[in-house]
């Protein structure tokens, strides 16, 4: 409870100064600037997932599995710190010179290009964030894991409204508050796990620990990747087929949803090193006692939170953002539908990677990442960004039925016959 108690910390900041920022550019910058900001925004977490390229996910797996040997985390979390460097400097890379084809061509917004060149900047501060927080998450430290998250939410928060509001920097301003505040954590973050690190010598590069990290990592960014790109493919195909102004309702909606998934976010990193820990001892009856309180609960308290959303959700648009942002509602509530369901699953999202199946993460969210396309395409050129929300809610439903069919093959078949 004291992890999930700092875990649910971290994530409430990061919603809450997502929340704020988003008011301050609604109401500064109109539907218009926070749907381009949305774009960017969305094409910057989506690069994420390849700059970190699962590192800290494995960090995560492979330091509570080996956490009694000093020797061997500090193997795999220096691979790691070398790892999250390359990749996040060839995502920059790629993006930085890819800029204009996504903003021109496919988005028809010149005045993306610059937006995005800045943004590539700091993939690799980002990555090796990201591959911190995953080590601090394996030793559960989470402590130190919400303190980093918090601070670095908190400081893009006050540096984007800084930037806005008193330098009227506009757009840019949003995208430089992003950045600056990524660039200067992730070098901050390297002094929580200094004392893990070693310089790589002959034994170090033979032990193929590197090689290890990024082909876990590999499945992992694949299944995130394209999981990322399921949950906002939405967006970014309103951007495509709308215009930019469509987007930022649509942002609203989402703004609201992220409230949704913050207890079983908060909750999931929690269970995640728990079941590593479970299932390499055997302990197959505790993970399963495991899945079926934490899946009850979250759906619980995620049906409360809809109720409470339907019911207000109306008066909270108008009243934070505006009355020109009241078409964000009826999005709004189809969505409600679809993360209610959803978000039992999310609670032990790291089910597969936990137990040593991390390419089934890739392989279920490959399949509902297509599905997901298909109701887009066939319903925002016809109903717009309602058709959006149809499309994503649907298939988060078809998706959380295909995840825990395949859970109950493991609880009634493959550990039923280890127990």
């Amino acid at each position: 409870m004291r992890d999930v108690q700092w875990s649910f910390i971290s994530l409430a900041t990061s919603s809450l100064s997502h929340l704020l920022l988003r008011i301050v550019l609604g109401r500064e910058l109109g539907p218009s600037g926070l749907g381009i900001y949305t774009l960017v925004f969305t094409i910057y977490i989506f690069g994420m997932q390849f700059a970190a390229f699962g590192i800290g996910s494995a960090l995560t797996k492979y330091v509570a599995e080996f956490n009694d040997n000093l020797a061997k985390t500090k193997e795999y979390i220096s691979s790691g710190m070398i790892g999250s460097l390359i990749t996040g400097s060839v995502t920059g890379v790629v993006l930085y010179l890819l800029s204009n084809i996504i903003s021109i061509s496919i988005f028809n917004i010149p005045g993306m290009v610059s937006l995005l060149k800045v943004t590539a900047l700091c993939f690799p501060f980002i990555a090796i964030n990201k591959a911190v927080l995953g080590t601090l998450n394996g030793f559960r430290r989470m402590k130190a894991f919400a303190f980093l998250d918090v601070a670095l939410n908190v400081i893009i928060l006050l540096v984007s409204v800084f930037l806005v509001i008193f330098l009227d920097m506009k757009v840019l301003g949003a995208v430089l508050g992003l950045v600056i505040p990524t660039i200067i954590l992730g070098l901050i973050s390297i002094f929580f796990v200094r004392s893990s690190l070693i310089y790589p010598n002959r034994t170090f590069l033979q032990n193929n620990i590197l090689r290890d990290v990024l082909r876990f990592g590999l499945y992992v960014v694949l299944g995130n990747s394209i999981g990322y790109l399921y949950t906002h493919i939405d967006s970014l195909m309103i951007g495509y087929y709308l215009n930019e102004e469509d987007v930022g309702f649509y942002a609203v909606a989402a703004i609201f949803i992220q409230g949704i998934t913050l207890i079983p976010s908060s909750v999931q990193r929690v269970t995640s090193p728990t079941i590593t820990k479970n299932h390499a001892k055997k302990e197959y009856g505790s993970i399963v006692k495991l899945l079926k309180s934490v899946t009850l609960k979250v759906f619980l308290l995620s049906s409360l939170f809809s109720l409470f959303l339907i019911v207000f959700g109306k008066t909270l648009i108008s009243t934070i953002f505006d009355n020109m942002f009241l078409p964000s509602y009826l999005p709004l509530i189809i969505l409600l539908i679809g993360y209610t369901i959803y978000s039992t699953f999310m609670s032990i999202g790291t089910f597969y990677s936990s137990i040593g199946y991390v390419e089934l993460s890739y392989k279920i969210a490959l399949f509902s990442a297509i599905l997901n396309i298909v109701f887009n395409i066939a319903f925002i050129p016809k109903y717009g960004i309602i058709g959006a929300a149809m499309a994503t809610s649907t298939s988060l439903i078809v998706l959380t039925l295909v995840h825990f069919f395949i859970i109950r093959h493991f609880v009634k078949g493959i550990w039923k016959l280890k127990m």
